[in-house]
């Protein structure tokens, strides 16, 4: 036994070593503008790992030769796995400014907006932490309370302060979970794509077009087909071979 985990801590190590390889090798073809071979190495490394950092470089190459769509793929990734990181950010938002299809969503209710604002700056890590937090606090008050340091009264007090916070965020977190695990999005990565009405490939069932960069929830697929829908709030069929799910 002890044999067998020295050799996972082993494969361990050396996994990271590669990984870490095939990063510096990306990065020093991005800093020699070789920007077709850093992308090769950085999907490579996308097909193990997930990391923001990867993803920002990876993003970065991708428009460095033009390719907006793919750009925006890779930004998206990075931004699900850091919300907050302020490159990211300040990248997603430059390159969407690019994109020919400018989609407005509909807008939501004030509260409903400042929501969704706050709980697409927090992963499910971080609410996890955030509830494991409340509930530690909870268990030292009880043992506070338990050694006559607090009275009663303030014990109750805090107490129910703190169990209404942690159903709170226990029912953000739920939702956090259902929006990541239930929902899938998509980036056009085509300069242009039509979007039919039915998964057939006929010029008369084409209703509208989207372009490169175009993002679009998925919410049905069939063989070599996706149904999505934008933003605003139209719908209809794509190629799946000329998008990346996000």
């Amino acid at each position: 036994m002890k044999f067998f985990i020295y050799l996972i801590f082993i494969n361990s190590i050396l996994l990271s070593q590669s990984a870490d390889s095939l990063f510096q090798l990306g990065n020093r073809y991005y800093v020699n503008e070789q920007f077709d071979k850093a992308i090769d190495e950085y999907e490579e490394l996308a097909k193990k790992y997930e990391n923001e950092d990867l993803y920002l470089n990876l993003g970065n190459s991708y428009y460095k030769i033009g390719q907006l769509g793919n750009a925006i793929w890779a930004y998206e990734k990075g931004y699900l796995l850091a919300p907050r990181d302020n490159d990211i950010n300040y990248n997603l938002n430059f390159v969407r400014d690019q994109i020919k299809d400018r989609i407005i969503p509909p807008e939501d209710f004030f509260i409903i907006s400042i929501y969704r604002s706050i709980i697409n700056k927090l992963t499910l890590i971080d609410l996890i932490t955030i509830l494991g937090l409340l509930i530690l606090t909870i268990s030292v008050l009880f043992f506070l309370q338990w050694k006559r340091r607090f009275s009663n009264k303030l014990y109750s007090t805090f107490n129910a302060i703190l169990l209404i916070v942690i159903f709170i965020i226990s029912g953000i977190m739920l939702d956090k979970y259902w929006d990541v695990s239930d929902r899938e999005h998509g980036i056009v990565t085509s300069i242009s794509l039509d979007v039919r009405s039915s998964p057939i490939s006929r010029g008369e069932n084409i209703v509208f077009i989207i372009h490169e960069g175009a993002k679009f929830e998925i919410i049905n697929n069939q063989q070599g087909w996706y149904e999505i829908s934008l933003l605003d709030g139209k719908k209809g069929w794509i190629f799946s071979k000329e998008v990346r799910k996000i």
